[in-house]
Order: structure tokens, then sequence, then C-alpha cells
């Protein structure tokens, strides 16, 4: 998916800080002391356990352990207290478990055995005998089924036989938004209510209102001409205005064109809507009105604004310039502009509407569709709401209808492929909680999958506690193409890791920096530092690979 392996379908599992266990786990542990009372110290991959025991045992020596009693001190109870001295290897040592268990006697489920005791996974004897009949009715006794059924197993996901097929959607597959496209294509021709209601959602997704409006930054400075100096220094640099024109020529020049028959299909073009009342309006008004797309999408718009102006350089060769902008000497006027226009320049507004975003991107695909039928059950929402605008809902439903071959496939494998992000999104082990998403974004004119992976602590009310915390975002923009941005959060104070394969944009950055200081602390949160790292350096003991670079040049400075 990115350069980062994605930590649960990693072919190499990785184990949590703690552990919660569940009555009737079994696992491989090694003594480490023993106390009075029938206690005793075991670590099991590192992790160091306090349990009671059942009998005598020996320090130093390795036992398998069934949970009877899982609360408070664990109640342990050793399956074969005499494995120390018969058997040496872990392959006899499986064997013996399986033999305990009156598992199958088979070279595959010793196989499983094996690799659950090398991972040292605690385990479900009836979670084993469900995987096994699973991988053997579907032909996958192999490498990639007996991980599978690890994975599952480490996130304590049920195992059935729709699960494991959920859940394997997930690896090497296409990312969720490229699942979602191909589904919306392949309904086209489908000429019934559900499949128009079905397309008309994923076009909300993968194709949002706010695409269309995102402002050029080059009609902002223009809308500040007169009231901001920075302003007027920038439009110099770029090329649109001649540094010694008045200003008040300059508004003239544009008033003049702007009524002037000439331009007339331009104004009516740029401006639609205020052909009533335009008279009444000065320049910076009518700057501000019209809507002009940033980036490749406004260009011609933008080509047209400038001939309003008299302006001898063409709109290509403005944003050229305004793509170096951030490594140009600018002065401090210059730098509170472009700074105002860098964070105003999204389709978001920058206090609250990214978060809310992505919470109704999370409602639309359906991935707490189930939470929202228990909800309805229980009386707390209406039938409504469980079904309309949310993409899962739409699809079950839509299985259901006559549907051609291509398209019911289409249907069933971005239905399988919701279903497997729900069984992936949450992990727990004792008091840490895991969340990891992959949502559909669109960034201006660009489409790309975010996944978003939380780790904390839920608070005293049960809530995920933003105050102890680390995000991390994988995504691959236009012009940085693969970013990973780590966010640790310790009591309000945040650090920032970026990770990509691009040069430092420093300058960039020194105009990043203060608004977002400023931005973190209207929420009560300090930053400390922004640190810019290359993918290959090592993270948390975890490589992440290095991939071939994108030659295109240019920063993301939309973001």
């Amino acid at each position: 998916m990115f350069g980062i392996q994605n930590p649960s379908t990693s072919q190499k599992i990785k184990q949590p800080r703690s552990i919660a266990f569940t009555n009737g786990q079994i696992f491989q542990g090694r003594i480490t002391n023993l106390y009075p009372n029938d206690v005793a110290t075991l670590t099991m991959n590192g992790i160091q356990l306090t349990a009671r025991m059942e009998v005598a045992l020996t320090v130093g020596q390795r036992y398998w352990f069934e949970v009877k009693e899982a609360s408070g001190i664990p109640r342990l109870k050793i399956i074969d207290d005499n494995i120390k001295q018969r058997e040496s290897s872990a392959t006899t040592s499986t064997e013996r478990l399986r033999q305990q268990l009156d598992l199958p006697s088979t070279k595959s489920m010793s196989t499983l055995l094996r690799l659950l005791s090398r991972n040292q996974l605690p385990f479900l004897k009836e979670d084993v005998l469900k995987g096994y009949t699973i991988l053997r009715e579907l032909n996958q006794l192999n490498e990639r089924g007996y991980r599978t059924i690890m994975n599952m197993i480490k996130s304590s996901i049920h195992i059935s036989r729709e699960a494991f097929l959920s859940f394997q959607s997930m690896e090497k597959q296409p990312s969720l938004l490229a699942q979602i496209t191909k589904l919306y294509h392949s309904l086209e021709p489908i000429n019934t209510p559900a499949s128009k209601e079905v397309r008309l959602l994923i076009e909300n997704i993968i194709k949002p209102n706010y695409t269309q409006i995102i402002q050029s930054p080059i009609t902002q400075l223009l809308a500040k001409l007169g009231e901001n100096e920075g302003a007027r220094q920038l439009l110099s640099r770029l090329g649109i205005l001649k540094r010694e024109t008045p200003i008040q020529e300059i508004f003239q020049t544009f008033e003049r064109n702007f009524k002037n028959p000439t331009y007339r299909e331009i104004v009516e073009k740029l401006w639609p809507e205020t052909s009533t009342n335009r008279d009444l309006l000065n320049m910076n008004q009518l700057i501000r009105k019209v809507n002009i797309a940033a980036g490749k999408q406004g260009m011609g718009q933008l080509q047209q604004l400038l001939q309003l102006f008299h302006s001898p350089i063409r709109a290509e060769e403005v944003y050229a310039k305004w793509l170096q902008l951030p490594q140009a000497s600018l002065s401090q006027e210059e730098k509170n502009v472009l700074q105002t226009i860098l964070m105003t320049a999204t389709p978001f507004n920058i206090q609250e509407a990214p978060g809310l975003h992505l919470k109704n991107l999370f409602l639309m695909l359906g991935l707490q569709y189930e939470n929202d039928l228990a909800s309805f059950f229980q009386g707390d929402l209406g039938q409504e709401s469980i079904h309309s605008n949310r993409l899962k809902a739409l699809l079950m439903m839509l299985t259901q209808h006559d549907l051609p071959e291509n398209v019911s496939v289409q249907v069933k494998q971005s239905l399988v492929r919701l279903t497997g992000q729900q069984l992936l999104m949450h992990e727990q082990s004792g008091a840490f909680h895991q969340y990891l998403y992959q949502l559909p974004i669109v960034l201006g004119t660009y489409s790309t999958d975010l996944t978003l992976k939380w780790e904390g602590k839920k608070d005293d009310e049960g809530k995920l506690d933003p105050k102890y915390c680390r995000v991390l975002f994988y995504l691959t923009l236009a012009h940085l193409r693969e970013i990973i941005i780590d966010v640790h959060i310790q009591n309000r104070i945040v650090q920032i890791d970026i990770y990509n394969d691009k040069e430092r944009p420093d300058a960039l950055l020194s105009l990043l920096l203060p608004p977002l200081r400023q931005a973190l602390a209207i929420k009560d949160y300090q930053l400390s530092y922004v640190r810019w790292k290359h993918l290959h350096e090592q993270k948390d003991g975890q490589l992440i690979r290095r991939e071939d670079r994108n030659k295109s040049q240019g920063v993301d400075i939309r973001i």
C-alpha cells in the first residue's frame, strides 16, 4: 500500500505492548521467578506477566499454559508439565500440544501450531480448529492462509469464513479509492433507483463539492491590493503588476476594462451572477466574488482576469513563479500575506472542517453501520439514518437485486473490502487501543487514499484521550509523493516527524510553522518540534522502505 508496511497485514507480527488474556487462551511462556502462594512471573515474547499456578514449576523452563481465570492476577493451568523433560525442539513440543488438545493429526495443523508458537501468540483451541477448517475448505493451507489466520487471532477477530475473506481482501488489493471508483463506473449502465443512489453517494465521496471552490491564491492576492503592502509586493514579484505603478492607476485600469464592451464576454464569464449591480462594486469586492480554482483547473479563467489588468505575463508563468515564492527572500509584509494565503487556500475551514470532513467520510462509507444498526434497535436512530448515505448498507441491499455478473462481482468485492476494513479498524490490548482507517480523500483535483492510525488510551469517561496519543498519517501527494506524518502527543505537547524522500523544504516550513503553532495553541496544544526525515530512516525499530522516486518538481503548498 505504502512504503511502510501496514501494521495489521505485515508478514512479521508485531506484539502489542501489553497482554489482555481471555479465559481458555493457550500460550507458551518461560518461568522467571517463583513466589509464595503459587505466584510466579513469566515472560512471553519479552512481556513479563504475573500469574497464579496450580503445580510446582522450575525457573528458566518453558511451558504451555491455559488461562483458567483471566481477571485480576491470571490463574494458569499447565497443559503438559513434562514437556521440559520429554521434548526439546519446537517441532516436537507443538506436536505434543496438538495431542494434548486433541486436534487433527495432520502436517498442516502442526504447521499452524508451530507458527503460532514461533510468534508467541495466545490463542483459543476453537479458533485454531475453525481457522484450520477454513484453510482446508478454501484450499489455502499455505503461507498466505496461515498468515491471515495468525493476524486474525492477533487482532482478536472472530474466526469465520466471511471474516477470513474480508480480512484477506485488504492484502495486496487495489486501494479503497480505486475499488469504489471502479464500482461507480460499473454501475453507470444500471438504470435503477438503487444503483443511482449508490452512484450518487460514491460521487459525494470521490468528487466532493469543495473540489470546485478552492480559490486561486492569485485572486486572493489581488483582493488584498490596496489594503496590504505585502500583497502589492508579491504581485510585483509574480510579474502581474509593475512596482512603480500607483495603486489608483491599477484600480482605474481594472474598472475601465470591466465596463468596456470589448471585455464584456470575459466579464460575463467571470461574474455571471453580478450583472445587475456590478457598477456598484469596487475592484476588491469584484475580485472577492470571482470564483477561479487553484492550479491548472483555473488557468484559463486566471488568464482572462489578467487581461482586465493589462498584465503582460501569462497565467502559466505566474504559477511557476508562485511555486518558487517560499524560496525567495521576502520582506516581513510579504511573509505575513503568504502565510495567510497558504493557510486559507484550501477547501477546509482550518478550525474544525478537516476533522468534520473525515468524520463524514467515515459515516458515508458505512464503517460503523453495525453500531448504527444496534442504535436503531435501541430506538436511538431512525431507519432512514442507518440506510441512507451509508455505502455499506446500500451495497448490502444492492446484492439482493438482479445485476449483470460483472457488476455483481464489483458490488460484492466492494462490500467485502469495507467489511475487511471494519475488521482491521480496532485492536485492543488491555487499556491500550489502536484504530486504523483508510479513507479516500480529494486534495484539490488530486485524489488519494489516506491511511490514519491512532494509538492511545481512553480517559475516565471512556472516550479517546486526546492529551496522550499517537497519530500516523500515510498518503501519497501530487508532488511530494509518498509521505508519512507521525504525530506524538504527550500532555498536549505535540511532536511531529515527517518522512518523505524530497529535500526538506525549509523556506516553506518557516512560513507554515508559525500559523500551525498558533492553530494548535487555539486548541490548547503546544508544538514542540517538526522534524523532516527521509523514508529510509529507522523508526521504532521498523525499517521504512525507500520506493522509486517521482522526479516531478514542486511542493504541495495547499495541504
